[in-house]
């Protein structure tokens, strides 16, 4: 008699049963062991991340589910900078057979991010540190354990990208908010994610998210995503950007329409030459690479023979701005390329060039003063905190003073410490850009900026210090303009410059300053003098700190006008043996400012005239 053999897929479901119940009979007996590892493995994570876990309650359930309600996550300092009122994980059942846990399921609800504080951006060539802030938290100081924690941050993110993506796990996020520490200069404030789902399918997988970016002005958001088991990816991402003038909300809408590639063999996920980026109905080419190795990104856009009516159309009135009132005729090309490792930050390039072709203002469709900075004008200079100031740019004005007779010495120390490239770059600097990319990078956080001398003059002329993006696109298109469409020279741009700027209260200018804090005019300072002005115009409402209770210039001060002297001995605007040591730099205040530091007693005041009481 033949015993009958089993078919080999019969064989294998009893089997797949046979494992399916004596897992689930091992989780059941080993529930409080399960828990205890699940809890341990949480706090070893967080703490491999300079952080301490606690929750409320962590619960591990017989179907795979782990859910921990009011985790909380805090530093060495212990202030709190995550918290979730409830977070729940589901692991694929086949995955704790296989002894390689695969979530099935992410829900999260209810999480507060807190970023750490950092300190203010800093100008172009010369730090400025402002108490309280420690000398050693400088730009110029790398800090190797921050910027390793940088970097650590940047692999997990480029590992996301590298998950199989047709086998992600369902997500589901609702109300997470991401809270940066309060400065004075951050143009995005925080993050609010109302919606945030990843859903799988047979087609691929979908994205879904709405919110909210937190800035002067609110922008709503909303995201839609697909990506497809052909590697296409196609979405729509939709802002809504506050017009303060219309009192309205414009929309911005972003179309990508291309092949994402997860390449393992050589460690790359790429995004294919044919990829279409469309803002409005503007269309630009990308392309790009992100390695694992470094990691490192790359990226290049294009956009070849745009004209005004394209930018207009595809641009909401909120993001043009001030730009809706320059007109200009021709088309222009539009390159950038962006190449960063991580590993290596000094080897940053980026290239961002705009291509004319007849590009020229067009002047009886030109609101704005451009083409008129050569002559006299009157100034209506921005304010931080929505003030406005007018001065007269011309012999109306006694405090107006052309460049030659401006102290050199000042002038020279202004664009050393301000704007070191402004003699050689055309509105941007992208040399400016890079440095700051890599010395962020190395202090592991933001800590430079890369704005000049020509930025500053559009924003303090024409924009204001709204802390927005779309601001900030202004303020670097209009300064291209007036570099390049205006033909005002490099010296008048300059000049403008050092007679609008702020250096104290209703302080604008050179000639003004001067009075204010010495009681002499611009036509000379001393060495002391120049260097000590330099350095109150990144934060000038707050140059009473560089003084001690005696009058006598802070420590930090003085090495701050010793390396900006130093940096003038380099460039050759400064004789060496003129530069003294920076313990005997001085400045005596002579001006209306002495009785700002030094307030007369209330009991020395003169008596109110008679008759005011």
């Amino acid at each position: 008699m033949r015993v009958p053999v089993p078919r080999r897929s019969s064989t294998r479901s009893l089997l797949l049963a046979a494992g399916l119940v004596a897992a689930a009979a091992l989780v059941l007996a080993a529930h409080p062991l399960a828990t205890r590892f699940i809890a341990g493995r949480l706090r070893a994570s967080a703490a491999a991340r300079g952080l301490s876990a606690t929750w409320r309650r962590l619960a591990w359930r017989w179907r795979g589910d782990v859910r921990v309600d009011s985790l909380a996550l805090t530093d060495a300092g212990g202030d709190t900078v995550i918290r979730v009122r409830t977070m729940t994980l589901a692991v694929a059942p086949l995955s704790v057979l296989a002894l390689r846990p695969r979530p099935r399921l992410v829900v999260l609800d209810g999480a507060r991010l807190r970023l750490k504080a950092r300190a203010p951006a800093e100008p172009d060539t010369v730090p400025d540190e402002l108490p309280p802030a420690p000398p050693e938290r400088s730009a110029r100081t790398a800090n190797p354990e921050r910027a390793r924690r940088l970097r650590s941050s940047a692999e997990q993110a480029v590992r996301m990208l590298f998950l199989p993506a047709r086998s992600l796990p369902r997500v589901m996020i609702s109300d997470l908010v991401v809270a940066p520490a309060a400065t004075e200069d951050a143009l995005v404030q925080g993050v609010r994610i109302d919606t945030f789902r990843v859903d799988p399918s047979a087609a691929g997988i979908r994205l879904r998210t709405s919110g909210t970016v937190r800035s002067d002005h609110d922008i709503p958001f909303d995201v839609a995503f697909d990506y497809g088991r052909d590697d296409r990816l196609a979405g729509l991402a939709r802002f809504r950007i506050p017009d303060t003038r219309r009192r309205t909300l414009d929309t911005l809408a972003l179309r990508i329409d291309g092949r994402v590639r997860q390449d393992n063999s050589a460690g790359a996920v790429r995004l294919g030459d044919a990829t279409r980026v469309t803002i409005g109905a503007l269309p630009l080419s990308i392309s790009g690479s992100v390695w694992r190795r470094g990691p490192r990104v790359q990226l290049d856009l294009r956009a070849d023979r745009l004209d005004e009516d394209e930018v207009h159309a595809a641009l909401p009135p909120s993001m043009l701005g001030s730009l809706r009132d320059v007109s200009v005729r021709g088309t222009f090309d539009y390159r950038l390329h962006f190449d960063l490792d991580f590993a290596r930050p000094e080897s940053v390039e980026f290239r961002a060039n705009v291509i004319p072709h007849a590009l020229r203002l067009d002047p009886a469709r030109t609101a704005l003063n451009l083409a008129l900075l050569d002559a006299p004008f009157t100034a209506a200079i921005h304010l931080p905190r929505g003030r406005v100031v007018t001065r007269e740019l011309g012999p109306d004005n006694p405090h107006f003073r052309t460049l030659d007779r401006i102290d050199s010495l000042l002038a020279y120390a202004v664009v050393t410490n301000e704007d070191g490239g402004f003699f050689r770059h055309r509105g941007f600097n992208t040399d400016a850009v890079k440095r700051a990319i890599a010395e962020n990078i190395r202090a592991g956080a933001y800590r430079r900026g890369a704005g000049t001398i020509t930025m500053q003059l559009a924003r303090n002329l024409w924009l204001g210090h709204e802390r927005t993006l779309s601001r900030k696109m202004q303020e670097v298109v209009l300064a291209w303009i007036l570099e390049h469409l205006t033909g005002v020279s490099k010296r008048r741009l300059l000049e403008v410059y050092l007679n609008i700027i702020e250096w104290g209260p209703d302080v604008q200018g050179a000639d003004e300053a001067a009075w204010y804090f010495f009681g002499h005019g611009a036509g000379r300072f001393t060495l002391d003098e120049a260097l000590f002005l330099t350095t109150v115009i990144p934060a000038p409402t707050k140059w009473k700190y560089r003084f001690d209770a005696q009058g006598a210039l802070r420590p930090f001060e003085r090495a701050q006008m010793h390396f900006i002297g130093r940096a003038l001995v380099a460039k050759g605007w400064l004789d060496p043996a003129a530069l003294p040591p920076a313990d005997s730099l001085r400045v005596e205040l002579r001006g209306p400012a002495r009785s700002v530091l030094f307030p007369a007693p209330a009991d020395s005041m003169p008596p109110p005239p008679a008759g005011s009481i």
